[in-house]
């Protein structure tokens, strides 16, 4: 019995080896595959908590940048319209001295240069925020992650308070003086008793963007960082400048002077003319409404345009010709108020804020400056 199992062991030697390894090689691969398994569901619990726990403070620092960015430019109007101001001239003129066409030249240069200034302001200051709130909200990620403490209270404040020297310091000022001396360039030769159609002003606009855009030294596109910010001396003399802080300070301005943030800024200025001219056609229209027939003048037609306008007796504000010195008052009520989300309708200043606000473009700049930053 003993022998015949032997000799049945040995006559199959290899087919029980064979099986062996099989049925072992398979339960060992089993195994390898479901501890691989539950490694790849543990990682991707991980990464799903991680993705989930960043998207919660992104967006928390989404919802700050928002709130921090319409407290401040409250200020940044209030900036805008003591560097712009008018009441002054408008003192003057309400006392009808000898020098009125004088005045209303000032007056002039002063109501243009004053939303030019609106305009690109509020879109550089929306930038400099997002790109600073995003920046700050990387490396204050990364210290949760890391259970570190590198941003404390004290550098956090110091690092936010970079934006004062637009608004409070030299900024604005230096930014208001270069728009109002390209103001002078475009508008010094056109005569207050130049007729103006909508599409006239909309030149205006352009040819201002133009020359703003076409200085290479003082441009507020591509020199953001030289009006938003301080020089790293006067930086370093404001604070006990840690390496951090002027890590941080470096990042900044690279990204100001960035492609992304000059693009950026680009299209919101482009886009908050085109909502200035559409202001101004709205107060053109309510103005004109109050004229009386014979004091309107339009453009004549072209061949074989349609008159369905005039028989109907309603108002193409397209066609309508405006005296300069009857724009400038319109121009100058757009921008005699600040920032305020409370007023209805909304004032231009307010419109341009908001507006930069929820710009896809300004938003996607700064969750890609949280990016990087979270993840660096």
């Amino acid at each position: 019995m003993l022998s015949r199992l032997q000799d049945f062991l040995t006559r199959h030697r290899r087919k029980f080896v064979v099986t062996g390894v099989l049925v072992g090689g398979t339960i060992y691969a089993a195994r390898y595959a479901q501890r691989k398994l539950v490694e790849y569901q543990e990682r991707q619990a991980r990464e799903f908590f991680e993705r989930s726990r960043r998207m919660h403070h992104f967006e928390s620092t989404e919802r700050t940048c928002n709130q921090v960015i319409l407290g401040m430019g409250e200020e940044m109007c209030q900036a805008v319209l003591h560097e712009c101001s008018t009441d002054e001239l408008l003192e003057q003129l309400r006392q009808n001295p000898t020098n009125k066409l004088e005045l209303w030249e000032q007056m002039k240069i002063v109501s243009f240069t004053r939303l030019a200034t609106f305009v690109y302001a509020s879109s550089m200051l929306v930038i400099a925020l997002r790109v600073q709130l995003n920046l700050l909200g990387g490396y204050i990620y990364r210290d949760i992650m890391t259970e570190q403490r590198q941003i404390t209270d004290e550098l956090k404040q110091q690092y936010l308070s970079l934006i004062r020297h637009f608004i409070t310091h030299d900024g604005i000022r230096d930014l208001a003086r270069f728009i109002r001396s390209q103001v002078v360039e475009v508008l010094k030769s056109m005569p207050l008793t130049r007729q103006l159609t909508l599409a006239d002003t909309e030149q205006i606009f352009w040819s201002l963007q133009m020359a703003i855009n076409g200085d290479t030294r003082h441009d507020p596109n591509s020199k953001m960082s030289k009006y938003l910010l301080p020089d790293l001396t006067r930086l370093q003399e404001r604070f006990n400048c840690s390496p951090l802080l002027q890590q941080m300070y470096n990042e900044t301005l690279d990204l100001l002077e960035s492609e992304d943030c000059i693009g950026v800024c680009a299209h919101n200025v482009s886009r908050g003319f085109v909502l200035s001219c559409d202001a101004i056609a709205e107060s053109m229209g309510e103005t004109l409404q109050h004229l009386a027939p014979g004091e309107l003048q339009q453009q004549q037609p072209m061949n074989g345009q349609s008159k369905q306008s005039n028989n109907n007796n309603l108002l193409d504000v397209n066609r309508v010709l405006v005296a300069l010195a009857k724009l400038i008052p319109i121009v100058s009520g757009l921008t005699s108020h600040g920032y305020d989300s409370s007023a209805r309708p909304h004032n231009l200043p307010t419109q341009l804020l908001s507006f930069y606000v929820v710009s896809e473009k300004s938003k996607m700049l700064g969750a890609n400056v949280y990016e990087t930053f979270s993840s660096g």
